[in-house]
């Protein structure tokens, strides 16, 4: 998702990301928001990427509709292209900047959904309380970011991709992980009351086989880019490290049956 202040999501929406985003769906990103839903409701998600989160919300809500909306007019494109109106009725998708201000009226959506966005926007706040304007009173606004990154063993070219990471992040002005711990602080200044709030968290964890040769491959992809390894060395956050090195170590931790990654995900609800 972009911010008002960046003009581009910093990790871009290149192949390599996208490829990443496409594995997330409802059941590994939202399954906090399931019983939450109700089958009329309207629900607007906001930093959709392609869609395959925001698409599986369809089959929850067959008497409402599902909006997606992202600043890259590229990911809204190509969200589209893989969700036909046929297939997907009570489905749209269009671009937005929840900074700038997002095009619908006040109080339009009974559920605001945010994933993996707020962590990069400048303001979260600002961000959180423009989610709150566009829902309607008794709406629902669900998110969900990435904390903490723990992985087995810990092998230093990991260690110094999780910092080269964030340190991409950061050089937006945006918060970074780690600062996913505070959305609720975050939802409480933009005016959603901590007694209408759940806080929690779930882990995202891979360990087989197929799950570490998959998210290697992911990110030793994202390494070898220009979208990433080469804003990496673009902002001078290699130091010492060669981008080849950093992969290496992805590859010997792909290698290792006792391989071992999780991350932890913040997951708040709060009621306008």
């Amino acid at each position: 998702m972009t911010t008002a202040s960046t003009s581009a999501y910093i990790q871009g929406h290149s192949p390599e990301v996208i490829a990443s985003h496409s594995a997330r769906t409802v059941a590994n990103s939202a399954a906090f928001l399931l019983p939450h839903l109700r089958a009329q409701f309207s629900l607007l998600d906001i930093g959709c990427g392609p869609g395959t989160i925001t698409s599986g919300f369809c089959s929850h809500l067959p008497q409402g509709h599902v909006t997606g909306v992202d600043f890259g007019s590229s990911v809204i494109e190509h969200a589209r292209s893989l969700h036909s109106p046929s297939e997907y009725p009570n489905l749209t998708f269009s671009t937005g900047n929840i900074l700038e201000g997002l095009s619908y009226a006040d109080n339009t959506f009974d559920v605001v959904y945010v994933h993996q966005t707020i962590l990069h926007l400048p303001d979260p706040v600002q961000g959180m309380k423009e989610a709150r304007r566009v829902l309607k009173p008794g709406g629902i606004l669900a998110m969900r970011e990435t904390d903490t990154l723990l992985w087995y063993p810990e092998l230093p070219g990991l260690q110094n991709y999780h910092r080269c990471l964030n340190g991409m992040v950061r050089s937006t002005g945006a918060p970074g992980l780690s600062a996913a711990r505070g959305l609720h602080a975050w939802a409480k200044e933009a005016e959603f009351e901590r007694g209408k709030m759940e806080v929690g968290a779930s882990a995202t964890v891979y360990s087989s086989p197929e799950e570490r040769e998959w998210w290697c491959r992911m990110h030793v992809d994202r390494l070898r880019s220009e979208a990433v390894g080469g804003k990496m060395k673009d902002l001078g956050l290699l130091g010492t490290w060669d981008v080849e090195e950093m992969v290496s170590d992805f590859e010997r931790w792909r290698e290792d049956d006792n391989g071992w990654y999780a991350a932890l995900q913040c997951e708040v609800i709060a009621i306008k």
